[in-house]
């Protein structure tokens, strides 16, 4: 009998160790460099599951918040847990995945854009810039589908989000910007208009005051589009693990395609405690 018990401990032990293999997003995100062509470098952590034969696929981007920042290349995962785990649950969706991580001294932007009359900066902040042109990269070498390219992002990295959609137009089919703010001046929101936007805050966010996504999304419906927005009416900053675990976001995400932007003009609830509007306030 004790040997069977040492054998069945054996196997518990064994299964333990591939199903954390297969599920834990440490092990899962290789560390890799994103590079471009001036071989300029940031540390990041790259997953896909297509084969050759898929190519070329979505590529998505996700920027981290300002307490990931560093050189470990590792911090940046702590957040995107939920990602990892429902794009496990795409079978049939080829995808590949980049979650860059800058530094405080290299962030996604320049500026913060906390107040209304934030001016976007002429140049993008190198972290960002060394990103698109990566994505860039992956485009030229047939790897990324040049339509399918999603950028997303909290915080710091829903700032960076903005600047993106806002200073490179027609390149992303989707963005993601998740408690964070961007330029309200004609020529950027006229820029963002050209990307699907799904946008979340808390509504009791004491670190980025939710009149920034506000702000960004009336800005929006004034210029004829209408993102989707949703708000947590009692929720603070962190509101990436919900945004993050909404199956219906991924459904959202992979039906999106450049050139063809999802728009709508009526309020939408998608429960009695969070709702999800469409450019209306």
């Amino acid at each position: 009998m004790k040997w069977m018990r040492s054998l069945f401990m054996a196997c518990v032990i064994v299964i333990g160790t591939i199903a954390h293999a297969q599920f834990s997003i440490h092990d899962a995100f290789k560390r890799e460099k994103i590079v471009n062509k001036q071989g300029e470098s940031l540390p990041a952590r790259v997953w896909h599951n297509y084969t050759p034969e898929d190519l070329p696929v979505p590529v998505i981007v996700m920027l981290h918040g300002s307490g990931e920042c560093g050189i470990d290349n590792g911090k940046q995962l702590m957040s995107f847990k939920n990602l990892h785990k429902h794009l496990l649950l795409q079978e049939n969706q080829p995808v590949m995945v980049i979650l860059p991580q800058c530094t405080m001294q290299n962030a996604w932007v320049r500026k913060i854009a906390f107040t209304s009359d934030y001016k976007h900066p002429r140049y993008a902040a190198p972290a960002l810039r060394i990103v698109k042109e990566h994505l860039d990269t992956l485009v030229d070498q047939g790897i990324a589908d040049p339509d399918r390219l999603i950028i997303g992002g909290l915080s710091l990295g829903g700032f960076g989000t903005w600047d993106a959609v806002q200073r490179w137009p027609e390149t992303f089919a989707a963005a993601i910007p998740m408690c964070a703010g961007g330029s309200i001046e004609e020529a950027p929101i006229k820029a963002a208009t050209t990307t699907s936007l799904w946008v979340f805050h808390g509504a009791a966010d004491r670190n980025v005051n939710v009149d920034c996504s506000r702000r960004m999304v009336r800005a929006l419906g004034d210029a004829g589009a209408y993102p989707k927005y949703t708000e947590y009416p009692t929720a603070g900053h962190v509101i990436w693990d919900m945004a993050l675990d909404d199956p219906k976001l991924y459904e959202w995400l992979f039906e999106q395609r450049r050139g063809s932007v999802t728009t709508a003009t009526d309020p939408e609830a998608t429960s009695t405690k969070v709702r999800t509007f469409f450019g209306l306030f």
